[in-house]
C-alpha cells in the first residue's frame, strides 16, 4: 500500500532567526527534516510531499536534491495566504500562513488515501515512523486518526517557551481531547503555559503531547475542510489567528466525528525552536551518528535505498 509523508516546512522560524527547516545541524550539512525522511523511507513511506512557502521553495528544492536525491518521489506544494474556501478573500495585511491545519489541507489536495504528516524541525526517531506506517498501511478505520505521542517533560526547551498540543487520554488509550497551549516553559516550581486566548495554565510533565506526527484518512480531511470554512467565517479578517491542527482534531473529537488513537514510541524526541537550541541539536545528532543510529553522510545512505523515485 502506498503511504506518503507530508513534511510541514513552511514555517517562518521567527524565534530561531534563520530557516530552521534547512539549518545544517548534521555532520555533513543535514537538516532535521532529512533524518525524518530517511527514517520514514526505511519504515515504508514511499513518497514525500513538502509544504513550503513560495519564497523558500527554490532553497528547499535544492537542499532536498542535495541530500535526498532521487531516493523517492518528492512533490512540492506551496502554502499561500490566498488558498481559501470560495468566497473568503485573504486580508490584505495578513503576512503569516494560516497554520498547521491549513497546511494539511493544502497537501491533501494532492493525496487520495491515508497519509502521515510531520514537522520539519522535530526529530521523531525511526520507531515512531515504523509504528505510524504500520497503522496507516493496515487499512485503518476511515474516520480514525493516529498520533504518535510524546511526554511533555521530554519536549521542553531550555531556551524559552514552546507550543504543544496537550492530550487527555481515555482509559482505552484513545484521545479524549487535545488543546493547543503556547509559551510552555519550566519554572523553578512547575510547568506553565498559556491558551491561545492568553489564559495562564499549569501543566504536568507527564502529560502526553502532540508534536504533529499524525496519521490521517480522507474522511477526516473532508471534515477539516468544513471546519476551516467555519474558521474563516469567524476569524477570516484576523491577521494573526491560526487554524491549528490540534484544535481541528479536538473539534472532531467533541462532536464524535473521529476517534484518535495514540501510539507510543520509545524514541527520544528532540527539536529546535530557539536559536540557543542549535548547539544541543548538533551535539545530539553527532552522538547518534557516533553510536551508529545514523550514517555520517546521509546523502550516501539515501543513494543506497532501493526503488529510487523521481523528484517533481
Amino acid at each position: 500500500m502506498s503511504v506518503p509523508l507530508v513534511v510541514l516546512a513552511a514555517g517562518l522560524s521567527t524565534r530561531y532567526g534563520t530557516l530552521k527547516q534547512l539549518d545544517a545541524l548534521g555532520p555533513s550539512g543535514e537538516a532535521i527534516m532529512d533524518y525524518n525522511i530517511y527514517d520514514a523511507a526505511r519504515a515504508g513511506f514511499d513518497s514525500i510531499v513538502m509544504i513550503v512557502r513560495p519564497e523558500i521553495e527554490d532553497q528547499v528544492r535544492q537542499h532536498v536534491e542535495d541530500i535526498v536525491g532521487d531516493a523517492l518521489p518528492v512533490r512540492y506544494v506551496a502554502q499561500t495566504i490566498d488558498q481559501l474556501p470560495k468566497g473568503f478573500p485573504a486580508p490584505p495585511d495578513r503576512a503569516r500562513p494560516w497554520g498547521t491545519g491549513h497546511a494539511v489541507l493544502c497537501a491533501a489536495e494532492h493525496l487520495d488515501g491515508p497519509f502521515a504528516i510531520c514537522n520539519a524541525d522535530d526529530l521523531y526517531g525511526p520507531v515512531a515512523f515504523s509504528i505510524l506506517y504500520e497503522h496507516l498501511s493496515s487499512d485503518p478505520i476511515p474516520t480514525d486518526v493516529a498520533l504518535v505521542g510524546y511526554t511533555l517533560e521530554d519536549t521542553l526547551s531550555g531556551s524559552g517557551g514552546v507550543a504543544r498540543g496537550i492530550c487527555v487520554l481515555k482509559k482505552d488509550g484513545f484521545m479524549a481531547r487535545v488543546s493547543e497551549v503556547q509559551q510552555i516553559r519550566r519554572t523553578e516550581v512547575w510547568i506553565t503555559g498559556t491558551t491561545p486566548g492568553g489564559e495562564p495554565i499549569e501543566l504536568s510533565g507527564d502529560a502526553v503531547v502532540s508534536m504533529n506526527l499524525w496519521g490521517f484518512t480522507q474522511p477526516v480531511v473532508a471534515h477539516m475542510h468544513r471546519q476551516f470554512k467555519r474558521f474563516m467565517g469567524m476569524w477570516g479578517s484576523d491577521t494573526d489567528r491560526e487554524f491549528f491542527l490540534s484544535t481541528a482534531i479536538n473539534g472532531q473529537l467533541e462532536v464524535g466525528a473521529t476517534n484518535a488513537r495514540v501510539l507510543h514510541a520509545e524514541d527520544h524526541w528532540f527539536g529546535v525552536t530557539h536559536a540557543n537550541d542549535r548547539e544541543g541539536a548538533q551535539a545530539t545528532l553527532r552522538q547518534r551518528v557516533e553510536v551508529g543510529a545514523y550514517p555520517n553522510r546521509l546523502a550516501d545512505a539515501f543513494s543506497d535505498l532501493p526503488n529510487p523515485g523521481i523528484t517533481t
